[in-house]
């Protein structure tokens, strides 16, 4: 039931953009609709650039990617941020 509940939902869901269709072909609507910036997807990005990889192959699509994070991403990202941090308040005291 569960399953039908979420078929049902996810219908009226354009998978182009993740709205609700209704709103989104609504000719009333056609001003309102804003974004954000773009933002760039990494994990994304990294797909592409191993896609590139192959695409010499016979059947390039065939090709399946395993992404992860590095070994030890935690601490890099942790450094990062912080230096980030200590940027901002030297900033705020000049």
């Amino acid at each position: 039931m569960l399953a039908l509940a979420l078929t049902i939902h996810e219908s009226g869901i354009d998978p182009s953009h993740g709205q609700r269709k209704d709103l989104a072909l609504d000719p009333d609507l056609a001003d309102e609709w804003t974004g954000l910036s773009p933002v760039r997807d990494y994990a994304a990005l990294a797909m592409t650039t191993l896609a590139k990889t192959v695409e010499g192959d016979d059947h390039p699509e065939t090709f399946r990617y395993m992404l992860g994070l590095r070994e030890g991403w935690e601490e890099r990202k942790a450094a990062k941020v912080a230096q980030r941090q200590d940027e901002a308040l030297r900033s705020e005291t000049n």
